[in-house]
C-alpha cells in the first residue's frame, strides 16, 4: 500500500423508529442500501493516518506508511 488511502465518512439513515435495521447494523457492522441511494459525505480522510483531505495533505506522504517501513 502506497500513500494515503482516502475514505469518506458518511451519515446513513436507518429509518425512523425501525430498530431492526439499527440492531443489524450495530451487530454486523454493515448496512445494505439500494444502488440508487445518495449518501452525503461528511468528511474525507486517510484511513491509515487519519489526516483530513485538503490541498496540502493530498500530496504529502502518509505518516502511517513511513512508520511501518
Amino acid at each position: 500500500m502506497k500513500g494515503h488511502q482516502w475514505v469518506g465518512a458518511a451519515l446513513v439513515g436507518m429509518g425512523a423508529g425501525n430498530t431492526g435495521r439499527a440492531e443489524h447494523a450495530a451487530r454486523t457492522g454493515r448496512h445494505v442500501l439500494p444502488a440508487s441511494t445518495r449518501i452525503e459525505v461528511l468528511e474525507v480522510y486517510c484511513a491509515s493516518c487519519r489526516v483530513r483531505y485538503d490541498a496540502q495533505t493530498r500530496t504529502a506522504p502518509c505518516s502511517a506508511m513511513m512508520t511501518r517501513a
